[in-house]
């Protein structure tokens, strides 16, 4: 199994293909097998590198909130460990706030920005998270969250699409859970900060994401398309798998 042994932290990752470096960064309660279909998919010209967040999957799980400056710390350590420079970086939910602190701080080529936020969200739900991946584990939460109609339909009514999801909430653990959303609420707030960034950016979300209303702050980025894949929600890489690396790779 390949890790990286960094300064506070050892991150799991997995490589895959040749060619210009592709990062996948996951969302919250995810895992490198979040990126499973896309793996597959662009490592046939790129080369696609897929990681755990610390406090993730089978990375360290440090017993302290991980902010989102130690994801980006942590990845651009990563990127050095690999031997990495200015690659392209695609960045899901909480992965697109560590991708645009990257983009403020680091060379890049190119940002990909799915369902993305540019500020932490409402604490008060993420509260009752917590609260209930500590008493219940992590596939009740996703349960939860599935009963409390949070998902989209496109995800829940689709068995395959909700497998995977459901698989990678069980790949972590309530701790790992716990401080990362502890870090996420304390997440920056990047409005005015976007307008900083000029690498050429693609915002994509599904129509049906509760979060495409973040998409009116994104639009201060000086180069963006936006790309729109309707009848979906925020799991596009779990309900939309094919419209979404067409997405990308149009972009690339």
């Amino acid at each position: 199994m390949p890790f990286a042994i960094l300064d506070e932290v050892k991150i799991y990752y997995e490589m895959f293909g040749e060619g210009k470096p592709i990062v996948f960064i996951h969302h919250l309660a995810g895992s490198y097998k979040s990126w499973s279909q896309q793996s597959y998919y662009f490592s046939k010209k790129y080369n696609v590198l897929v990681y755990d967040l610390r406090g993730h999957g089978r990375s360290s799980v440090p017993l302290s909130p991980y902010r989102i400056e130690d994801h980006v710390r942590d990845l651009n350590s990563l990127l050095e460990y690999l031997e990495i420079k200015n690659p392209i970086i695609v960045g899901h939910s909480i992965g697109t706030l560590i991708a645009l602190d990257f983009a403020l701080k680091y060379s890049l080529d190119k940002l990909i920005l799915i369902g993305a936020l540019y500020k932490s969200p409402d604490p008060e739900p993420y509260r009752r998270y917590i609260s209930i991946a500590d008493t219940y584990g992590m596939e009740a939460l996703a349960l939860y969250r599935k009963m409390n109609k949070e998902f989209s339909s496109a995800l829940v009514e689709n068995q395959t699409a909700w497998n995977e999801l459901l698989n990678v909430y069980r790949d972590n653990s309530p701790i790992g859970y716990r401080y990362a959303v502890e870090g996420l609420l304390l997440a920056n707030n990047y409005e005015k900060d976007i307008e900083k960034i000029d690498s050429p950016t693609l915002i994509v979300y599904g129509s049906d994401d509760k979060l495409i209303q973040n998409l009116k702050v994104l639009r201060k980025l000086k180069n963006y398309d936006e790309n729109i894949i309707s009848g979906f929600g925020h799991f596009l890489n779990f309900e939309a798998p094919d419209e979404l690396n067409k997405a990308i790779a149009g972009f690339l």
